[in-house]
């Protein structure tokens, strides 16, 4: 299956809350398959549609190739439905490569979506899978993980990535 290009934090598809998938098809089916094969060769743990440039409410994750298992899931129209206390671990982000961050999530979250058949799934999560849904529905509401940031902390890595961009061009 073909790669897609992860678009990096300055393209304004990524500060665009993603419109809800209507239809489920073959098409959107072929897009999930295609992030997921994309994530993998990035070497990600996740990925939402509009780091692929398309805006839809849906993400792809894989906590499993933590642990050598491939276990890849597909989440339509996600929304979490509870959580509980904040904790803080260290985050990273396909579209904006090699920063890291401490960034405070929810410890234990509840969401809902729908699956490839429009059944709807429910989880509940905890630890770096909770912090990992919660990551990537920040995406498709037009969130980056340095929006939970200090401003200062925030323009540091804003600055850092401006720096390895112009180095990757020159």
């Amino acid at each position: 299956m073909p790669f897609l290009k992860i678009v990096n934090c300055m393209d304004p598809i990524l500060r665009k809350k993603c419109l809800k998938v209507d239809n489920i098809d073959e098409t959107l089916a072929q897009l999930a398959d295609n992030m997921i094969d994309t994530m993998y060769a990035a070497s990600g743990l996740g990925l939402a549609a509009n780091q692929v440039g398309v805006s839809s409410d849906l993400f792809v994750i894989d906590v499993g190739v933590q642990k050598e298992k491939r276990d890849p899931v597909i989440i339509i129209n996600p929304v979490i439905t509870a959580s509980d206390e904040l904790v803080m671990a260290e985050e990273g982000c396909l579209s904006i490569p090699d920063l890291f961050a401490e960034i405070n999530r929810s410890q234990h979250v509840e969401v809902k979506g729908y699956d490839l058949k429009g059944n709807e799934l429910r989880y509940e999560a905890e630890g770096f899978l909770a912090r990992a849904f919660q990551h990537e529905m920040d995406h498709l509401k037009g969130i980056l993980f340095w929006d939970n940031l200090s401003k200062v902390k925030r323009s540091i890595m804003q600055r850092k990535f401006k720096k390895k961009l112009k180095e990757v061009i020159a």
